[in-house]
C-alpha cells in the first residue's frame, strides 16, 4: 500500500491554521514556534512590534501571540492597532501578571491572556479549546 502524499496547505487558505508570533525573547518565540508547529500551525515569528505589523497583512491569520513588553512598541498599543483590521484569536503571553494587566489587554483586543512563564501544555490546551469553538 502506497503511503499518501502529506497534505500541503497554501498561507491563507481558508483551512489553513496559521500562526504570527510576535515575542522578543529568542528562547519563548522558539519554544511557541515548536508548540504551534506540533499542533498543526505554519508558523511566522517575529521578534518586534514593527516586523509583527509589517508582516500582519501578508496573509489571513487564525492566531497571532503578542508580548506585552516588545522592544519598540508597546504590546497593548500594538493590539489596539491590529484588533480592528483582523479576527484572528489574539493570544497575549506577557511577565506582566497582574489583573490589571490581563484585563488592559483584553480591552485593547486581546482574546485571551496567559502569563510567563507558562508550561507547552497550557498551551496546547488553549490551543485545544480554540478548535472546539
Amino acid at each position: 500500500m502506497r503511503q499518501s502524499e502529506p497534505e500541503v496547505r497554501e498561507w491563507g487558505g481558508m483551512d489553513s491554521k496559521n500562526a504570527l508570533v510576535i515575542e522578543d525573547d529568542d528562547d519563548i518565540r522558539r519554544l511557541l514556534e515548536v508548540v504551534l508547529e506540533q499542533s498543526g500551525y505554519t508558523v511566522e515569528s517575529v521578534a518586534t512590534g514593527k516586523l509583527g505589523l509589517e508582516r500582519f497583512d501578508e496573509v489571513e491569520r487564525t492566531l497571532i501571540t503578542v508580548d506585552l513588553g516588545l522592544p519598540d512598541i508597546d504590546g497593548l498599543e500594538l493590539l489596539r492597532q491590529i484588533r480592528p483590521r483582523t479576527v484572528a484569536t489574539i493570544l497575549v503571553i506577557s511577565a506582566r501578571a497582574t489583573q490589571r494587566d490581563s484585563d488592559a489587554s483584553v480591552e485593547a483586543g486581546a482574546d485571551a491572556f496567559l502569563t510567563k512563564p507558562f508550561k507547552p501544555r497550557e498551551i496546547r490546551e488553549f490551543l485545544q479549546e480554540m478548535d472546539t469553538e
